[in-house]
């Protein structure tokens, strides 16, 4: 016979998981005056963090954005975008590694930033990009494996 574990406590984890979608759906319509980002989207790096980098999304459908993801300020994040980790079993501990996205990033459609590695400021990153390393400031990247494809002046 099955073991059943805590079956008093299911109502209340039912009723958290409830509270949580309702303040995360309530949040994004706040912020961003769009349901989509709870409703669409897989954001576990926060609402209210992205609203305080003022983060623009100007197509929410389907974006993933890793819990310790560092954004920076002014980002532009179209849609399918995925900001995570390599690390398929460690996700959630403390060691995992997320990219740090520098101020004024454009990513657009159908990208993959993933892993340790810290993309600059000022940087297009073109659609169905995959980024696996560093990225300098001020340029345009594209392909998958991504590659510079110009640079752009310094204002």
């Amino acid at each position: 016979m099955k073991k059943v574990k805590n079956i008093a406590l299911y109502p209340v984890k039912l009723i958290y998981r409830w509270l949580r979608s309702i303040s995360k759906l309530f949040l994004s319509i706040l912020f961003f005056n769009d349901h989509r980002l709870a409703t669409a989207c897989d954001i576990t790096r926060g609402i209210f963090y992205l609203s305080k980098k003022k983060v623009k999304f100007p197509h929410p459908i389907g974006i993933v954005i890793g819990m310790k993801v560092e954004l920076g300020e002014n980002c532009i994040i179209y849609q399918n975008v995925t900001l995570g980790t390599k690390d398929i079993f460690d996700f959630n501990v403390a060691n995992a590694k997320y990219p740090k996205i520098g101020n004024n990033v454009t990513i657009c459609a159908n990208s993959i930033v993933f892993g340790d590695i810290t993309i600059g400021n000022n940087v297009v990153i073109g659609a169905a990009s995959m980024i696996t390393q560093n990225v300098p400031d001020n340029c345009v990247i594209a392909g998958n494996p991504a590659r510079i494809i110009k640079m752009l002046k310094k204002e």
